[in-house]
């Protein structure tokens, strides 16, 4: 009977990664939420931006426009008088949008 050798394994190398500047990410939370909701925004610093909460239909609920931000920030929305349901939370820039599901129970 032989016995299997193991074969040795070539590394792959790691996919390059993107300075942090340059990724750009919307982040929800917590999510359902009861109304009070945070949104961390990554990678749209010193743009001016808007964010913009919609209802499942696309009405416009509640809108802010950003400017200066820095690397990495975070606002805090009060939606508690939202009645419970899906909503979409977006933000856009001049270049660049991202958008995440919100659920308000």
């Amino acid at each position: 009977m032989q016995s299997a050798t193991a074969q040795p394994v070539t590394p792959r190398p790691a996919p390059a990664a993107r300075p942090v500047s340059e990724e750009k990410a919307l982040l929800v939370y917590p999510n359902p939420s009861t109304g009070i909701v945070h949104v961390a925004i990554n990678g749209f610093e010193g743009r001016k931006v808007e964010l913009r909460v919609l209802n499942v239909i696309g009405t416009l609920m509640y809108r802010e426009v950003l400017s200066e931000l820095n690397d990495r920030e975070t606002r805090t929305l009060d939606l508690t008088k939202f009645a419970n349901g899906l909503y979409y939370v977006r933000l856009e820039s001049e270049n660049a949008s991202e958008m995440r599901k919100l659920v308000i129970r």
